[in-house]
Parts: structure tokens; C-alpha cells; sequence
């Protein structure tokens, strides 16, 4: 038996984010088919666009961060406080069950590949990491896989002035993938190649048997009434038109409304899940109501029908819409609900889509891998 390859992956791999989660576990289970024994690697993240040090308290977590928290729960009351430690607990808690990361990137001296993404690792939002362009990581074997610039764009990467330590680090890539237009424009820009679009991990990774039939029989006695799902950032989608919108629609139908990974107290239920677990959920739902990337990739892959609100993420979500021909669930708010879910997905049409995406992006990934050894 061949012994395994040692891959590191450069990635979000401890944000507040069941998504985030998903993306990782999904490329690392991918990997690990491929040969390689993949962990994220950890490093400390610059703030500086986002606050700066002021800002960093709230992500780096220590006793210096107490004020912050303090604050937080003034504002946001004792039960969304709460909420919201259970929740880091337990992504913390699926972080090291599924062994997830592994060490800090610039002591990892013996991987044989490096593997930039998913999610939106090359964006400058935070600040400037070079080593989210594989700058400063000991290893010369890197490829990207389906990263993205989410909000970024030229302008902002010439504003802030690192353009050129984005070029140098892209062309030090083996091979360069990204997963939306976006994304793709601004590489090409940077280094003048055009870059394969691949799809996220979430998608790349088969999670049938997360929604088997066994699985989402026991779901179903367990959970027997109909509800829609909510599934946003806390601060999200708490507008008295969407809230009114979906509450009203989903009355009509006979459905309780659910917040599924992130709370909103308007919601009938605030439901705190496992990352696994979450594909149960939307399964079982009569519909999404989102306005998220992953929300929308969740919906996807368990056959769920949906509807997204774009707004600021329109560079990475639009696309993902675009591409899997279910342009049409997009919305400017949730006013047209009656309309939108009038027309029920062909899912069909969508598991060919997926099927052939996925077909491609596992083509990329093994000929980039190739392309290290």
C-alpha cells in the first residue's frame, strides 16, 4: 500500500461560518481520495483594511477581547450571546473530531503539495496575508483550488497597493483555479492567464450519504412538521419587508419559519447544527430563503427549492446561479416569493449540471496534483 502524500491547504479554516467548514472538510475528504493526507494550515489573519487591531479582537479570541464581547452582548441580548458560543464550541468541536487542521504554515517544512482554497482566500478584504497567495508557505508544489476574490476587485487591489505582491505570488502557482467570473477576470488581469473555473468543494464532494434515505427517515420522524429554512448572517435579512415577506408567505403555507446555523429572533426556531448535519435540514425543509453563497450551494446539492437574495456578494452568488441555470431564484428581496416559487426547479437539469462540473473540476485537480510530482 502506497503511503499517503502530505498536502496543506490554505483556507478560512476557524471563521464563524458553517459554510467555511463544509469547504474544508469536503477538499481535505477530497484529497485524502487522491492520496493525500490534507490539513489547513493554520496562520494569524491581518485586519488591517477591515480595523485593524481594534477589529482583530473580535476574531482572535483572548482576554483582551472581553470588552468587545461585552459590547456585544448589550446589543445583542443574552439568548443571540449564547447562541453564538455554542456555536463557535461546536465548530471548534467539528474542527478537531474531523482532524481538519494541522500546523502553522510557515513550519510546515515536508508537505509534498500546497492547495490554496476554497472560499474567498485571495480576497484583500481583511487586509494584506501574502501567504494566502502561497507567499512565505516552504513548499514550491502549489496550486490554487476554486479560491476566490470575493468583493475584491482591480480598483481595490490597486488602491491598496499590492498588486504586486498578488501577480507574484499567482505566478508562483502550478496551476491556478478559481470558482466564479469574478475571480478569474482578476487573475487574468494580474498575470494575463486565463484560470479554469472549477466548483466549491461543497459541490466537488459527494455528501449523498449525509441525505440518504435511512438518514432523512429518522430526520423526518424526529422532526415531522413542515418548515422553511432562513439561512443568512445574524445581521442579515432582519428588514420589516423580508421578514414580512417570508413570514406571510410562509403562513400561507402552513410552515414554521426556521434559522438554521445563525440566529434571528424572528424566526419560529433558532436551530443550532452540526456542519454535517445541516444537509438533513435542508433536505428536509419545503424551502430556503437565503442570501448567502453557501446557503445557496447547500439548496443545490440536496435538491431543495430556494430562493437568493443578491446584494453585496453578487460577484461570487450571481455567478453560482448563472452557472448551475437557476438564474431565475435570484431576487432583489423576498417581495416576489409567490411568483419565484411558482416555477419549481428542474432539478434534473440541475444534478446534469452539477454532475458535469464536477466531472471537470475533479479533471483539473488530479492534473494539477500530477503537475507537482
Amino acid at each position: 500500500m502506497d503511503l499517503m502524500k502530505k498536502a496543506g491547504i490554505i483556507t478560512h479554516y476557524n471563521v464563524h461560518n458553517h459554510g467555511a467548514h463544509l469547504q474544508l472538510y469536503a477538499l481535505s475528504k477530497t484529497l485524502q481520495e487522491l492520496g493525500y493526507d490534507a490539513k489547513a494550515l493554520q496562520f494569524s489573519k491581518n485586519y488591517d483594511f477591515m480595523g485593524g487591531p481594534e477589529i482583530a479582537k473580535k476574531y482572535n479570541v483572548s482576554i483582551r477581547s472581553i470588552p468587545l464581547y461585552l459590547r456585544y452582548l448589550k446589543k445583542n441580548g443574552l439568548k443571540r450571546t449564547l447562541y453564538n458560543v455554542k456555536k463557535r464550541k461546536l465548530l471548534a468541536a467539528f474542527r478537531v473530531q474531523k482532524q481538519l487542521v494541522g500546523e502553522y504554515y510557515s513550519k510546515a517544512r515536508d508537505l509534498d503539495a500546497v492547495v490554496i482554497g476554497s472560499d474567498e482566500i485571495f480576497s484583500i478584504e481583511a487586509g494584506p496575508n501574502p501567504w494566502y497567495y502561497g507567499i512565505g508557505v516552504p513548499c514550491k508544489k502549489q496550486i490554487s483550488y476554486a479560491a476566490s476574490f470575493g468583493p475584491t476587485t482591480v480598483s481595490m487591489v490597486e488602491e491598496h497597493n499590492v498588486r504586486g505582491m498578488i501577480a507574484a505570488g499567482l505566478q508562483g502557482l502550478r496551476a491556478i483555479s478559481v470558482r466564479d467570473g469574478n475571480s478569474a477576470e482578476i487573475v487574468k488581469s494580474l498575470v494575463g492567464d486565463e484560470p479554469a473555473i472549477v466548483c466549491d468543494p461543497v459541490l466537488l464532494y459527494d455528501f449523498s450519504n449525509e441525505i440518504s434515505e435511512e438518514k432523512m427517515a429518522s430526520f423526518r420522524k424526529a422532526h415531522p412538521e413542515k418548515y422553511c429554512i432562513v439561512y443568512s448572517y445574524d445581521d442579515h435579512l432582519n428588514e420589516d419587508g423580508n421578514v414580512q415577506a417570508i413570514r406571510a408567505y410562509a403562513r400561507k403555507q402552513g410552515w414554521k419559519v426556521y434559522s438554521v446555523a445563525y440566529f434571528h429572533k424572528w424566526c419560529d426556531k433558532n436551530v443550532q447544527v452540526a456542519p454535517l448535519d445541516a444537509f438533513q435540514w435542508f433536505r428536509g425543509a419545503e424551502a430556503v430563503f437565503t442570501d448567502t453563497f453557501h446557503g445557496t450551494v447547500l439548496s443545490l446539492v440536496t435538491g431543495t427549492q430556494f430562493v437568493s437574495k443578491v446584494s453585496g456578494n453578487g460577484n461570487k452568488l450571481d455567478f453560482l446561479l448563472r452557472q448551475y441555470g437557476v438564474a431565475e431564484r435570484e431576487a432583489d428581496g423576498f417581495e416576489r416569493l409567490e411568483e419565484i416559487m411558482g416555477a419549481p426547479i428542474d432539478y434534473e437539469a440541475v444534478g446534469n449540471r452539477i454532475a458535469e462540473i464536477r466531472g471537470e473540476s475533479m479533471e483539473f485537480l488530479r492534473n494539477a496534483l500530477k503537475s507537482l510530482t
